[in-house]
């Protein structure tokens, strides 16, 4: 047993289920037919009986009509240039460009996206999308199959969490908070103080090598606007039904609205100055 299982344990008062998780997620008010982006933290529930799988099939047997997105991110597969944490010599970067496999939504593993997004890409109604950068794990009971459409422009805002806000979708935040959030992304592009970035891939798409072009524009500085923005949020929408929260176990699990989120950073994004 690692030290970190140990303190899990002795931080718990008892196992949480899968019908703890169940529970906590009716009383989000998520059903059957929800529209989720799911951000989550294993550890911070406290010990669960069946770790993430747990937390995986509750949210299949709650959403059974809906959709759910994770995160899938392979920043490995960034520009080397770019990298900062940590950075890697010059001398190094065109070895890396020149020798580096193509990305491969089937066998790449997500980086930094913890371990239930992990997990869930392996759940056989869970497909993939094709961005080598950020691609998002996709589960889709919908008869709507454009789900999975991700543009490789982000400028172009085709991606399963612009759909998402487009359809009054919700973000679910499971023992994290707003800085783990992908969707505050969405409108950095509209900063004057962004960065875009011109990359190109190599993707294996049906057993087959193809090149593709990867735009991206970030903005410069996430301290600031992950910051602003979820205060903003929270001061906005605290104690009604756009911010719901409910303890499972250790975790605290917390209900937002995806479209205002996004015009709250659209909001910050576009007005923000130096």
């Amino acid at each position: 047993m690692s030290q970190k299982q140990k303190e899990i344990i002795e931080k718990t008062k008892f196992p949480i289920t899968k019908s703890d998780i169940i529970k906590g997620l009716k009383t989000l008010g998520i059903n059957k037919t929800s529209l989720l982006e799911v951000h989550s933290s294993l550890s911070a529930f406290g010990f669960i009986v069946n770790k993430e799988y747990d937390i995986i099939d509750a949210l299949l047997e709650v959403v059974t009509k809906g959709v759910i997105i994770m995160p899938a991110h392979t920043s490995e597969m960034t520009n080397p240039r770019d990298w900062e944490n940590p950075p890697v010599p010059k001398e190094w970067f065109e070895i890396i460009e020149k020798n580096r496999k193509p990305f491969d939504p089937k066998t790449f593993l997500p980086e930094r996206v913890g371990q239930v997004a992990k997990t869930f890409l392996n759940y056989p109604k869970v497909k993939r999308t094709l961005h080598p950068e950020t691609s998002l794990g996709v589960f889709n009971m919908t008869n709507d199959n454009s789900w999975l459409n991700h543009s490789l422009d982000d400028r172009e805002l085709i991606n399963p969490l612009y759909k998402l806000k487009e359809n009054n979708g919700k973000i679910l935040m499971m023992g994290t908070d707003f800085y783990s959030c992908t969707s505050i992304h969405l409108t950095e592009f509209l900063s004057d103080y962004s960065t875009i970035d011109k990359y190109d891939y190599k993707i294996k798409i049906n057993n087959k090598i193809v090149k593709k072009t990867v735009i991206t524009k970030y903005f410069d500085k996430d301290d600031i606007n992950f910051k602003a923005i979820s205060e903003t949020y929270i001061k906005k929408y605290k104690n009604t039904d756009d911010y719901k929260q409910v303890k499972v176990g250790l975790a605290t699990l917390t209900l937002i609205d995806a479209f205002k989120l996004y015009e709250i950073a659209k909001d910050f994004h576009i007005n923000y100055k130096e």
